[in-house]
């Protein structure tokens, strides 16, 4: 067997524990015992990550989008789409026997439609922070906060797929500011800009468009990362003007007066003014 390249786990060693389950399974069939399946460790820590091509990814987590579900009888759709882009990507760039042949794409189906069909949380995002938390256990928050936050600041779908799909052709649709990283509200401003209706192969597009536009920003958030150093987020912590606006989202509560029950505070990455109209837009928690 040829050398494998050094992508912290080597084939010889990710097969040996597949292979030693398949012989200790015949030797159990041979003596009349049921065989037991023994299960393949994942590598502790950061899984590796190879320098990623962020068009590549966005091509392929647009058309990935359009996948045919066989179970379902639709298509896989965002979560899918911006999974199978970033993994096909890291695998090609590792080369055989590395950690990331282990998860089945299969997994990530749950994300479409804001998660199991729910309108919550955009699939693609869902899509991206599973590869985050492995590819860097220690800074997913960051990487998850730079991705969320340039998603409900960017004017989406970008124009950059417009001519990749011959069988859909949609150029120059509208654009949107989600303003936040909910699947019902960014397709309804998207919705609202355009005219269209949800249900019209139109907003399809724009979401098959979306997934790449995600793949490919999630590509160039994973190549920021360097081993052995800090991860640097992109954005900052929110300016001063807002200070005011997330005391409620970040700050300790007080102690609890005798005739009073207090709730805990509010977290998240999100837009205030999503929710409260009256307030002043801020994005992060820190």
């Amino acid at each position: 067997m040829s050398k494998q390249p050094n992508a912290g786990l080597s084939r010889r060693a990710f097969l040996s524990g597949a292979g030693g389950a398949m012989a200790a399974g015949s030797v159990a069939a041979a003596l009349g015992a049921p065989a037991r399946a023994q299960a393949v460790t994942p590598p502790a820590g950061a899984w590796p990550i190879p320098v990623l091509n962020p068009d590549a990814v966005r091509d392929a987590g647009y058309f990935g989008y359009w996948t045919n579900d066989p179970y379902r009888s639709t298509n896989y759709g965002c979560a899918y789409g911006v999974a199978g882009a970033l993994l096909g990507e890291i695998k090609r760039g590792l080369g055989p026997g590395s950690p990331w042949e282990m998860l089945p794409l299969e997994m990530f189906k749950w994300g479409k439609t804001g998660c199991v069909e729910t309108g919550t949380l955009c699939g693609a995002l869902a899509g991206a922070l599973p590869i985050f938390a492995l590819a860097s256990p220690a800074y997913e928050v960051e990487m998850g906060g730079d991705l969320l936050r340039w998603y409900q600041e960017a004017a989406l779908p970008s124009r950059e797929m417009d001519y990749l799909d011959p069988k859909r052709r949609y150029p120059n649709q509208a654009q949107s500011v989600s303003a936040s990283p909910l699947c019902h509200v960014s397709v309804s401003s998207w919705c609202k800009a355009s005219g269209k209706l949800s249900s019209s192969t139109d907003r399809k597009t724009r979401c098959g468009k979306i997934t790449g536009d995600v793949g490919k920003m999630a590509a160039i958030i994973l190549n920021r990362l360097v081993p052995g150093q800090r991860y640097v987020p992109i954005y900052g912590p929110p300016p001063e003007l807002y200070a005011e606006c997330v005391h409620c989202h970040i700050d300790p509560p007080p102690p609890p007066t005798p005739d009073q029950v207090r709730l805990t505070n509010s977290l998240g990455v999100t837009n205030c003014v999503t929710c409260h109209p009256d307030s002043n837009p801020v994005m992060g928690k820190r």
